[in-house]
């Protein structure tokens, strides 16, 4: 019977499992395949399932371990001089961007804002006034009653008027703007990572007050071998999960590869930047699969693939006739392997696509074993 199985995409790079390929070899000298000798009873016929070697999509991925940064982290500073009055959050909380993190004592900048509006409405006052003289030297000098001298006194008052009221209306506004900067607000949605100050205290512009952490672009710094680095390149797919949510896979692509080799772990470093599916933490590890190349190649089950002292084998299904009668024997393929899947191994030579392979049972096999294959008419 042809087991056909549809291969899944093949994964990581390493060697095939020792264990298996020792337990093949065991398993060939403890079964009997040929004539006994003695007795001369006829030969047995060792029970296998059989399947087919398939093309099948395959990944050659790099694994590794790496962390999780945020893209945004800012450090928030008090904008002006004041005294811390109110603390709405602490370390730890999330925050919203534009949420209100702190006040300060308010008093300086309102009597400032207070002062700058009234000169604001003194000069308004001045400058309507001049404006309406203005206007009647105007009516006066049509006449004639009244000099080009006087006329341009008052056109040039007005004019330095308007242009203090101007200038005390962008005090008023800087006035205002202080007022607003009492207020400390979240620059980005995120966390509370360090709170700088406490109720009481004075805090002068440029102090920085509180740390945020951004929890929604995050970023994935990933070490790789410094042999791997050839093979890299912008944009390449990377596949993360995180160790509390197994099943919850994202795939990003690299943004970054930093060129600077770290001098103790001999590694080099990728980012590949993501938004936050909800619940990655920053700080926090990030299990990695970085796909280095992708192509098609023949495949068959792990099981098919089993060490003999002629090297990597597998064990092809051939047609026969003896005294007239139709058998099918095992023969022995020496193979080259590559990527190893979820029970599947790559067969880089040795071996075309549609033949029909040994499944169960390869490991009691030797070359030209009579086999009993389950469903003989399946193949």
């Amino acid at each position: 019977m042809i087991v056909r199985n549809t291969p899944r995409t093949i994964g990581a790079i390493g060697a095939m499992s020792a264990g298996l390929l020792l337990t093949g070899a065991v398993m060939v000298a403890l079964s009997g395949c040929g004539r006994d000798a003695a007795n001369g009873a006829p030969e047995r016929a060792t029970p296998v399932t059989v399947t087919l070697s398939t093309i099948e999509p395959v990944e050659r991925i790099e694994r590794v371990v790496g962390r999780l940064e945020t893209n945004a982290a800012p450090a928030v500073a008090a904008e002006t001089a004041g005294r811390v009055v109110r603390i709405l959050v602490d370390t730890g909380e999330p925050v919203e961007a534009g949420q209100l993190l702190a006040e300060l004592d308010a008093e300086d900048q309102r009597l400032a804002q207070q002062a700058a509006n009234a000169d604001v409405r003194r000069l308004q006052a001045l400058y309507q006034t001049q404006q309406l003289n203005t206007r009647r030297l105007q009516d006066l000098a049509e006449r004639q009653s009244v000099s080009q001298d006087q006329l341009d006194q008052a056109m040039a008052q007005s004019a330095s008027l308007r242009a203090q009221l101007d200038a005390a209306q962008s005090n008023a506004e800087q006035a205002a703007l202080e007022l607003a900067r009492t207020r400390i607000t979240a620059p980005v949605s995120g966390q509370v990572q360090v709170r700088h100050i406490s109720t009481g205290d004075y805090v002068a512009a440029g102090r920085t007050v509180f740390e945020l952490v951004g929890a929604d672009a995050l970023q994935a710094i990933i070490p790789l071998p410094e042999q791997r680095i050839d093979a890299l390149a912008l944009g390449q797919a990377v596949r993360l999960r995180v160790p509390s949510r197994p099943t919850e896979v994202v795939t990003a692509s690299i943004t970054e590869i930093r060129p600077v080799i770290g001098a103790r772990s001999r590694a080099i470093e990728v980012v590949a930047a993501l938004d936050n599916p909800g619940g990655w933490r920053v700080g926090g590890s990030v299990n990695a699969e970085v796909i280095l190349a992708s192509y098609e190649a023949v495949v068959v089950p792990q099981l098919s693939v089993v060490r003999r002292p002629a090297g990597t084998v597998v064990y092809r299904v051939e047609d026969s006739q003896a005294d007239g009668q139709a058998q099918r024997r095992a023969r022995q393929t020496v193979v080259e392997v590559g990527q190893r899947g979820d029970g599947w191994i790559e067969i880089r030579s040795g071996l075309n696509a549609d033949e029909i392979v040994v499944q169960d049972g390869a490991p009691f096999l030797s070359d030209n074993a009579l086999l009993d294959v389950s469903g003989g008419d399946d193949a």
